[in-house]
């Protein structure tokens, strides 16, 4: 079996996207892995171009383009291909840096944790060019969070994290667009999964336009609620007999 699955979020970066392929190939070089460019038919032709010249010349990318819309179908279905022990995922903005995903299976494997966690809040990370009002929002979820969920973690809404496969395949998601970054995140949290932070710097994307509005922002209220009342069948997929 392969260790690691990385699952790269391709929809509008080009030459972002070349980096972060050749980056991670780069930085991952002696380990076992395998990098999925995940992204889709709507996505920019010249994305998808690049998304198939990356793996026609690399035999450990491979590209799936999603059948269901949005992030969430992204990530658990090109997660339903990959057979790995662990499955991380980035996106190809360069807002999650590549070189980073060695330390989180260094330290997956040394704590023997579930998910290891990139974090922009913890000693150590930063943020650069973030804006203030998406500053604010963001300190705000983290503050609401942590009430919410006083578990120590400094980090719940960002998409960037190593987890052992099998919890992004045994439990229920709910969100479709953005807010499953911390669906992802609570529903495990839920069932008494163990987590290691480590600090990330993060810096802006140099090319495309973020597709995350205020509207999918205000969002986050709901999964911090609804996980936190529902009751945990509610999460757990049923195993079929």
């Amino acid at each position: 079996m392969v260790e690691t699955g990385v699952i790269v979020l391709a929809f509008n970066e080009v030459a972002s996207l070349k980096f972060t392929i050749e980056n991670l190939i780069g930085s991952l070089s002696g380990r076992s892995y395998k990098i999925v460019i995940s992204t889709s038919t709507h996505a920019t032709k010249e994305c998808q171009l690049m998304a198939i010249d990356l793996a026609n010349k690399n035999h450990n990318v491979d590209v799936y383009f999603q059948i269901k819309p949005f992030v969430a179908a992204a990530i658990l279905e090109a997660t339903a291909t990959l057979d790995t022990k662990y499955i991380v995922y980035m996106s190809a903005d360069l807002e999650t840096p590549p070189e980073i995903i060695p330390l989180m299976i260094d330290e997956m494997n040394r704590l023997d944790v579930d998910i290891v966690s990139a974090s922009r809040w913890i000693n150590g990370g930063s943020f650069n060019g973030y804006g203030r009002i998406k500053y604010g929002i963001s300190f705000i979820a983290q503050k609401v969070c942590k009430v919410v969920y006083p578990n120590g973690l400094t980090e719940f809404t960002y998409g960037f994290r190593l987890y052992k496969k099998e919890l992004l395949s045994q439990f229920n998601f709910y969100e479709v667009k953005h807010p499953f970054f911390l669906e992802s995140l609570l529903v495990p949290l839920k069932f008494n999964a163990r987590l290691f932070e480590i600090p990330v710097n993060w810096n802006p994307r140099i090319e495309g336009n973020s597709v995350v509005t205020f509207k999918v922002l205000a969002g986050y209220l709901l999964p911090i609620i609804r996980i936190k009342i529902f009751p945990k069948k509610y999460f757990r997929k049923k195993i079929a007999r």
